[in-house]
């Protein structure tokens, strides 16, 4: 379909009607055409670094305030029970992307088995918990 059509054909035969018509008859038009597509396109140019910034809110630090006379024993106790708090929000994230899988139609338990196998082919344990713990 486009075999027969040239770009220097093309201006050829827009050179051809400018110079069959009266000064300024189809001047005018060309400018408008040209300057409404030279718009357009400034406008497309322009419009990804329009309104690209997005608000990032301050972000608080909550600080608690401990002794200074606090054991080992209550410092590793207080960091397992904030461990307890993680394992609890990534067991429901993991197990929200699991009924995503199945829904999706995929085997989620055989895709689970193969990321247990990588993560013990590349030495990862888990840290053992201690004996007294409750989650």
């Amino acid at each position: 379909m486009l075999k027969d059509a040239s770009v220097t054909g093309g201006f050829g035969d827009l050179i051809a009607v400018f110079r069959q018509s009266e000064p300024g008859e189809r001047l005018l038009p060309a400018i408008l055409a040209i300057g409404c597509t030279s718009i357009i396109l400034f406008l497309f140019w322009l419009d990804p670094k329009v309104n690209t910034y997005t608000y990032v809110p301050a972000e608080v630090i909550y600080v608690e305030n401990w002794t200074a006379d606090r054991t080992d024993e209550e410092i590793l106790k207080d960091r397992w029970q904030i461990q307890c708090l993680k394992d609890e929000l990534e067991t429901k994230r993991r197990e929200a992307v699991k009924s995503l899988g199945r829904m999706s139609g995929m085997d989620v338990d055989e895709i689970e088995r193969e990321a247990i196998a990588a993560r013990l082919a590349r030495g990862e344990v888990e840290v053992e918990r201690p004996a007294g713990l409750q989650c």
